[in-house]
């Protein structure tokens, strides 16, 4: 295989290619690998990017020199839409992977207070060790479960718990998504990268929302790939 850029970034959007995504798991240099409880996790690199897998799907790529950059096509949608609102006061983010929109919103909005949350140990650590852009606070250790039922007054959630895989069973309950709507500031806004297998995970979600936030909530399916974008406001019930 010709290890060229192009192949890893189109250079039309500026986002990761379908065939980086197809072959991360064996392009480039191994830099960490670990395993624990069954699952194991890599970083690998070449030239000015890094990634991180987990059982070889990967999570979060960055480039180094511009670590802030956001290289796959949800989060750059996701972008958009943020840039079209006010800046954020508290940003609470569940699920962290390789930290990309951690650090694009560290950069976005400095005045911003960012917490994320993560329960994989492991996973915090490599972000730390590999990802970064600078030392970190308001990174968690913990059960996004438990994070809400404390968490009040965000402007915005950010969901990205989903897996194609495997998701968690509470990310399909009505009380996870009281406890979102909780969280949230008389005007906040829920920001969900929604991954699913079937048409009815997503019919379920819909109505999950619908009944918490009392709005229907039309999704945004990111052409190519499986993931679709789900924003909800809370003034809109």
């Amino acid at each position: 295989m010709l290890n060229v850029m192009s192949d890893f970034i189109n250079p039309s959007t500026g986002v990761v290619s379908s065939h980086f995504i197809s072959h991360s798991q064996d392009i480039g240099q191994l830099v960490y690998w670990h395993k624990y409880a069954g699952d194991h996790i890599q970083v690998r690199q070449y030239e000015q990017l890094r990634w991180l897998l987990i059982n070889d799907t990967l999570q979060s790529v960055i480039e180094l020199n511009n670590p802030q950059q956001l290289l796959f096509p949800h989060l750059t949608y996701l972008a958009k839409q943020w840039q079209t609102l006010a800046p954020p006061k508290r940003v609470l983010e569940l699920g962290l992977g390789g930290g990309a929109i951690r650090n694009y919103l560290q950069h976005t909005y400095p005045r911003a207070q960012v917490t994320s949350v993560e329960k994989n140990a492991d996973i915090i650590a490599c972000y730390t060790d590999f990802f970064a852009l600078k030392s970190q606070s308001n990174v968690q250790c913990d059960d996004a479960q438990n994070v809400l039922s404390k968490a009040h007054n965000n402007d915005w959630i950010i969901l990205d718990l989903f897996s194609q895989i495997d998701a968690p069973r509470f990310l399909f309950e009505h009380t996870f998504y009281q406890k979102i709507y909780n969280a949230l500031n008389g005007d906040g806004m829920l920001f969900i990268n929604f991954l699913s297998q079937h048409e009815s995970q997503l019919i379920q979600l819909q109505q999950l929302l619908l009944d918490v936030f009392g709005v229907k909530v039309s999704p945004h399916k990111i052409a190519g790939f499986v993931n679709h974008i789900v924003i909800v406001t809370k003034s809109g019930n």
